[in-house]
């Protein structure tokens, strides 16, 4: 069994996510990988919540000859979530509350993601439920600044 490296995306070197359902469609592209790895956060948080996921082959100009392309792997997003939120994860909430809650868990969620961390609903859950939405937006500035670049 062979396994080849994928085909470069057309154009010039920059960091770029393309689509692996043999369409080969550019999703997000940039001459800063943060630009890249702020856009697939954002459409992971919205597969996410589809209950859905999508892989990506992500690529980059070489560190040694920035004319030329390497192959960084492919990397999978989303996955099936509960279309209703367990007990566990969010106790009876007034509308107001569960709103809230959600945006903060989707705060986190979206910046674990950006930061390559996979953590299940609950985790989540359980850093979210106690915080105000200012700490929440401060912890997911922190993950952000800490990813690898």
């Amino acid at each position: 069994m062979t396994i080849s490296t994928p085909t470069p995306p057309p154009g010039a070197p920059r960091f770029v996510a393309m689509s692996t359902d043999g369409s080969r469609t550019v999703v997000a592209d940039s001459p800063a990988r943060d630009a890249v790895g702020l856009a697939l956060g954002a459409m992971a948080q919205t597969i996410a919540a589809r209950g859905s996921e999508f892989t990506v082959d992500l690529w980059e100009p070489t560190t040694s000859s920035p004319a030329k392309w390497q192959y960084e792997g492919t990397k999978t997003f989303g996955g099936v979530t509960d279309s209703v939120v367990p007990e566990e994860i969010a106790p009876t909430l007034s509308a107001r509350e569960q709103r809230e809650f959600d945006q903060r868990m989707q705060t986190l969620s979206a910046a674990l993601g950006r930061a390559g961390v996979t953590a299940a609903a609950t985790e989540v859950a359980t850093v979210a439920r106690p915080l105000s939405a200012a700490n929440t937006r401060q912890i997911a500035q922190w993950l952000d600044s800490a990813r690898p670049q």
